[in-house]
Parts: structure tokens; sequence; C-alpha cells
């Protein structure tokens, strides 16, 4: 190698040509292995962390467990607690789950107030509630793991499984950990029921919004009689679809703002009711402290609109809406895209709704009834089918 720190002989008029031809040569390597650094793409620290971790950490850590960590991390710290990760094989279980139709327990679960997964609602008449499982309690464990910290996909993935076996889950009420052992079934939710009572009362039970609900409380409507009022039960409702909570307040009122939503950047998202509604009799609609979500859309839009008196307790408080973000690999990511407001423009998001007649969970149906039968003589009767 050349002391360049010491003047060189001049070269020959053939050595310079030599030497013309290597810089060249050189200059062309050089700018081909540049250029190769340019376009190679880059690791990033994650993907670094992963391979690292894969290679030297625990042999339990897969690629999978690592990816689902590191996304559920990021979901974390963005401080929205109503977001969720679903693995490919978790996206297909929980459209089922929106269908009403699943092989497990019968919860609908929500994420925690201070992290971890809490009962939202429970099926009547499944496992769960046969063993005594009630909405707000924590469960803190599944199948033997400690799911204390853990999200909503995966608890709910541990409690499904075939029909007719087993899981053990343990929950923690008041304090308090009690341990279940439930049985899987094949959920079949039927989330809407009717009872046409002696008064000439109909009363109709919500349980979840999932597809088809807002025509099957349509169809209870227009063949049931109920020329004494409506009572539309959403106690321990933790609500589901947009869509079908809009449908459900179609059936009482023809047109106009059911809710609406700002995104970020984008005009804001207004849902209306459909027009065509003819049901004009007194109506109440009954909340308690789990009604949740879409069931708060209807309250407070059929409150808002002065066509139902809302009894009980105020209502959960969950009042954002969430829309799925489709991975490369199939995965899905739920992240709230904006708060719900109500036809007179409020939140509902860590507030809820407040009740215009208050009264005690266990008394609420009782007071509803009173309630719409003493307006119905007032008004006169509403419609019947």
């Amino acid at each position: 190698m050349p002391d360049y720190t010491r003047p060189m002989k001049r070269a020959s008029s053939g050595s310079r040509g030599t030497l013309i031809r290597v810089s060249l040569v050189l200059l062309l390597v050089l700018g081909a292995f540049a250029a190769g650094r340019t376009w190679q793409p880059r690791v990033g620290v994650l993907d670094e962390a992963q391979a690292s971790i894969s290679q030297y950490g625990n042999s339990g850590a897969t690629q999978d467990l690592l990816r689902r960590a590191a996304i559920e991390g990021m979901l974390r710290a963005s401080g929205d607690r109503w977001s969720s990760y679903y693995g490919v094989n978790e996206v297909g279980t929980f459209d089922q789950a929106l269908a009403g139709r699943y092989t497990g327990v019968g919860l609908w679960l929500r994420p925690g107030r201070s992290g971890g997964v809490d009962v939202a609602s429970v099926i009547p008449s499944s496992p769960a509630a046969k063993a005594g499982v009630l909405a707000g309690d924590s469960i803190v464990a599944a199948q033997g793991v400690d799911v204390s910290d853990a999200s909503v996909p995966v608890v709910s993935a541990l409690l499904r499984g075939d029909a007719a076996s087993e899981v053990k889950v343990t929950v923690v009420r008041a304090g308090a950990k009690i341990d279940f052992s439930l049985s899987r079934i094949a959920v079949a939710s039927n989330d809407v029921t009717a009872d046409s009572l002696k008064n000439g009362v109909l009363l109709i039970r919500v349980n979840a919004f999932t597809r088809g609900v807002g025509s099957q409380v349509a169809e209870i409507l227009a063949k049931s009689a109920h020329k004494s009022g409506v009572v539309l039960d959403l106690r321990d409702n933790p609500g589901g679809l947009v869509e079908e909570a809009v449908a459900v307040t179609s059936a009482f009122v023809s047109g106009g703002v059911v809710v609406s939503y700002e995104r970020r950047g984008q005009d804001t998202v207004v849902m209306d009711a459909t027009e065509g509604s003819t049901e004009h009799g007194s109506l109440a609609v009954v909340v308690n402290s789990q009604s949740a979500s879409a069931s708060e859309i209807v309250a407070a839009a059929l409150q808002d609109r002065n066509r139902a008196v809302v009894v009980g307790v105020k209502t959960f408080g969950k009042g954002t809406v969430q829309e799925p973000q489709q991975l490369s690999d199939g995965s899905t990511i739920e992240l709230s895209v904006g708060r719900y407001r109500t036809p007179s423009g409020r939140y509902l998001e860590g507030v809820g709704v407040q009740p215009d007649v208050i009264s005690p969970n266990d008394k609420s149906i009782a007071r509803a009834i009173s309630i719409v039968t003493s307006l119905n003589t007032i008004a006169g009767p509403g419609g019947e089918g």
C-alpha cells in the first residue's frame, strides 16, 4: 500500500494508464458495494430483538408468541383500552361470536378497568350461567394458565374448544377467588326473546347485538300484541354490532339520527334510523351498570328523541367505536377510531346513560311495566300486532 505521506514518483504513461484502469475498477466495485448497502432492506430493532430472543432466550418464546407480545404491547402503550389483536385463527371465532353461534361456555368478555379480562355478560341457560358465573367477575385463570394480565382474544381462545370438553376457570369476585369447572357446548345464543304479558305489555329481551337482532325485534313487534306498550330489556347487554343497534332503534322511530362519531381527519359519520316505523305506543328501556356500547346507543337515542323512558341505573359508559384493520398475514388489529355521540350531542365514553327513572336491578322490570301501562292509559293504546 503506498505511503501517501511522501511525494510519489511521476508515473510513466503506461503505468498511468494502468492506474487509471485500476482506479476505475475500484470505483465501480465501491459503487456497487455502496449501492448494495443502499438498496438492502434495513432490519428494524423489533426484528433484531425478536431474532435474538428466538436464538438465545426461552425456548418457549415462539415467533408467534413474540409477535403477539410486541403488537399487544404497542396497543397497551397507545392507551386504547378497547383495542385488540386477533391472530389468524382467532378472527373466524370472533366473527362466529358476532353471529351468535360458537362453541364455548356462554360468556361475553371485555377488557378490565385495570387490566386483564372481565365478564361482560353471561348467556342465559349457558354452562357459565348454570355454574353461577356473573357479569363483572374478573377472570384470572383458564385451563391452568394465569390470564390476570391477558387480552380478551387470548382468554376467549382458552375458553373455546370441542363440545362436551371441560375448562377450569378461576374468577375474582369482591376480592375472593372462585373456581369453576365449565362444560363447553355449541352455543346458539338466541339473543332476542319475548313474552306477551297478561296486561297487554310486550317484554322484549335483547342479550347482545349480534347479526340479525334488529330484524328479529321488528318481526316480534309485527307479530305480537302489545296494546299496553313495550318494555325493551337491555340489562347486562355488552353491546355488539352498531348496525344492529341502529336497526333495533329503527323499529321504534322512523328516520332521524341514532348515533354519530368522528374519525380522525375525516368527516363525521352519521347513522340514521330507517324510515317506515309505525310503532307509536308507550315504550320503556331497562338498563343496568353492565349495559354497554351498542345497548347504550339504543337507550340514549330513544331517550334523546323522547321516544322512551329509560329505567334502571347508570350504564357502563363504553362509548368508543372500533374498526378492524387487517394485517398482511390475515390477523387483525381492532382499533378505536372515534367516540359515539347521541342525537343531542352527548358523549357516552366514561359517562354512560343516566336513566329517567332510577330503579334497583331486581325491581326495574316491574317498574318499567308500571310506567308503560300508565303512559298507555294517558296517551291511548299503541301498536298491536
